[in-house]
This record gives structure tokens, sequence and C-alpha cells, in this order.
């Protein structure tokens, strides 16, 4: 289950493979919340160069065919394939020589959202979040190990700077069979669940 807020830097409590979803989606915090109990655990980053989707190019305003580095990762709980992670990031980022270990494929310890502000003082001061259902593709089919007739849930989050700039998009592609969402706004208290994990 996944806890996203709109207050990201106050991570909430929760039980058994309850997620809280923090502003820097790429970074140990991703998962603050994750039952000792369950074995969590992320593959190596992957690193590429490649011209914008059009999807991306749009919420980046960049133009079509612009480059951009992405930063791609999988995720499991309890070895169980549980969601694949790709953040994308405009190319000039990287190529000015100010923020060079986008394209390190190694985790960035401090989260990239702190980098980039360390780097090129861009300081994330909110995200627009949309989550939409599709059928999955052939690798995804194989890598969560579900028919292609099972919805993913793919989350785009698009950060913004404090001048209203889009920094990052990241999409995160969940299979529907193992994934729900909580979607707090305000001063909401936690959830209860019953020994189901069901809120």
């Amino acid at each position: 289950m996944t806890v996203l807020t709109t207050a990201p830097e106050v991570p909430g409590p929760g039980p058994d493979l309850a997620a809280h979803e923090s502003a820097d989606p790429e970074g140990a915090a991703y998962l603050s919340a994750v039952s000792k109990s369950h074995d969590w655990a992320t593959g190596p980053v992957r690193v590429e160069v490649k011209p914008a989707p059009e999807t991306i190019a749009l919420r980046l305003r960049l133009a079509r065919g612009d480059q951009v580095v992405l930063r791609h990762q999988v995720r499991y709980i309890d070895q169980t394939p549980w969601s694949v992670q790709t953040s994308y990031y405009p190319m000039e980022f990287a190529s000015s020589g100010k923020a060079p270990r986008l394209l390190m494929a190694e985790d960035i310890t401090e989260g990239t959202v702190r980098y980039l502000e360390d780097a090129l003082g861009r300081r994330q001061v909110g995200y627009r979040d949309w989550i939409t259902a599709r059928a999955p593709d052939a690798e995804e089919q194989q890598f969560f190990g579900i028919p292609h007739v099972s919805p993913v849930l793919e989350h785009f989050r698009t950060d913004f700077d404090q001048g209203q700039a889009p920094m990052r998009v990241t999409v995160t592609v969940f299979p529907a069979d193992r994934n729900q969402f909580i979607v707090n706004s305000g001063i909401a208290p936690s959830p209860s669940y019953d020994q189901d994990g069901n809120a």
C-alpha cells in the first residue's frame, strides 16, 4: 500500500507494507514505513541518455527530440517485483558540468532533490501527480509475472522548482494485483488497518 501525501516533508507511520512516498521518490526515503518483517530491496541504477518521449518532453517543457537523462530502478518486497521506476532529467543538468552525478549508475545517497538543490540551486517546492491505468507491455508482463489482461498503474510525478519550472519527471509502474494507494490531504490521521493490511 502506498500513501501519497501533500505534506511530503513529514513522513507518517504505517503498518506492514504501508509506504510513504516522499518528495524524492528516487532515494532511500521512497518507502519509509515498510515493516521490518519484510525484505525491501532495489535493483541497480541503470542510466541512459536518449531523446525525450513526447509525454516526458511535454511535462519537462522540452522540445520534441531534446535529450534527457534516464535513471531507472526496479523495486522488490519479499523478493516479489513491486514496481519499476524511471526518473527523467533535462540533459542540460548534467551537460552543464554542474550535476554530473546524474550520469553515474549509482545511488545518489542524499537523494536527487537535495543533490539538484546543492548543485544547481533548483529547490523543489511542489509536484504534480497523475495516476492512470493501462495494459502492461511485454517487458512489464515478464518482470511482474502478470498476464496481458492484468492492468498496471502508472504514476507520473512532475517536480517543480522555486521558479515553477519542471525539474524532473518520475514515472513509476505498479502491477494492480499487489498495489493500492491512499491519498492524504492536509492534516489527516494515519488510517486504521485490518489484519490483511486493508485500510
